[in-house]
């Protein structure tokens, strides 16, 4: 089952790599992230993508910025294992703010 969330959680990254597509743009992966208390590390990166923000929700807020870049994530902790998107705001996916968008049991 996915359910969606947009809820702001932090990530921590590892060293910049160049774009899954080959192209030769940075991007920083997620390795870990901490989210309701919880820290979940990513055991596997499953796709990243682009997409373009909600301007109807997020009017106002866009800035300079109107697309996202999202990675779905295989992640867990002792308590289990799920599939998880996790979205950067930021260019280069280096820096905050990550929003937690949907997740997988």
């Amino acid at each position: 089952m996915v359910r969606r969330y947009e809820e702001r959680v932090e990530v921590r990254v590892e060293a910049a790599v160049p774009g899954i597509d080959g192209s030769l743009a940075v991007r920083c992966r997620p390795r870990a992230f901490v989210w309701r208390g919880r820290i979940l590390v990513v055991r596997e990166v499953l796709d990243d993508w682009s997409e373009r923000r909600s301007w109807w929700r997020d009017l106002g807020d866009l800035g300079e910025r109107p697309e996202r870049h999202v990675w779905r994530v295989e992640a867990g902790s002792a308590a289990g294992t799920g599939v998880y998107d996790l979205a950067s705001d930021s260019a280069d996916g280096c820096s905050d703010p990550w929003v937690l968008l949907r997740a997988q049991d």
